[in-house]
């Protein structure tokens, strides 16, 4: 999606000038490319933040107007005040027709996942994914079906076939999961049962039955020293 955005040049003469444009409702922000020298603009913060509303759903690219130029651009930066998180100061990236870019693209599920109907968890890992590709290739998102993930499976980035696109993400990277919840795992895991009961093999290999191989209480287990004679008793 293209977006229109008018700019307009100017000139730093002071430390002031920044933070006097800040006041004034403008943001500072600069246009660069390969090969080309940097230009200095000022936008409109209230209409550069119905810009940001837009890329929080979609990928875009911007056609930056400064007076008589058009440049289509992508913005590679924003920065912001990290106590107040006010706007700063923008960077566009002029782009060409003919070349690559990097560009973040927000993932979209759709459908809904029989291991959900299970009892399974969808997990959502990746929620956008960094291209390469031409300009007009960029899409504004990109759908996963989940209609066919089962409990305990993973789509990863490999499964997503998209015309033009090249991710910057390793293949095996997980977008999104059915985990299986903890009591699914503890309602199947099997039941202990103590050594040495009825019918449960020893470590000897064979089971025993009840009073084999145990000396009797009638039994005298002790030993008689050699020289000396059991005594019964009177």
């Amino acid at each position: 999606m293209i977006v229109d955005l008018q700019a307009t040049t100017y000139i730093r003469q002071t430390k002031g000038d920044i933070n006097r444009m800040r006041k004034n409702g403008l943001l500072p922000a600069v246009i660069y490319g390969h090969g080309e020298e940097s230009i200095r603009v000022s936008i409109e913060q209230k209409e550069f933040k119905k810009v940001l509303e837009i890329m929080q759903k979609q990928a875009i690219t911007v056609n930056l107007k400064v007076e008589d130029t058009e440049y289509l651009c992508v913005i590679k930066s924003i920065q912001h005040n990290p106590a107040t998180d006010q706007l700063l100061h923008i960077d566009f990236q002029h782009i060409h027709k003919g070349e690559k870019i990097k560009a973040l693209v927000p993932i979209h599920i759709i459908g809904e996942a029989p291991g959900i109907k299970e009892g399974g968890i969808l997990d959502q890992r990746l929620h956008e994914v960094k291209v390469r590709c031409l300009p007009a290739d960029i899409p504004t998102h990109i759908d996963v079906d989940v209609s066919g993930l089962e409990l305990g499976r993973t789509i990863h980035l490999y499964d997503i076939k998209h015309e033009g696109l090249e991710f910057e993400h390793g293949e095996e990277t997980p977008v999104v999961s059915v985990l299986v919840p903890r009591a699914i795992v503890e309602e199947v895991k099997p039941v202990a049962v103590p050594e040495g009961e009825e019918g449960v093999p020893s470590e000897e290999g064979g089971e025993k039955e009840e009073g084999e191989g145990v000396p009797s209480a009638k039994e005298d287990t002790k030993e008689t020293k050699k020289g000396e004679t059991k005594q019964s008793p009177k």
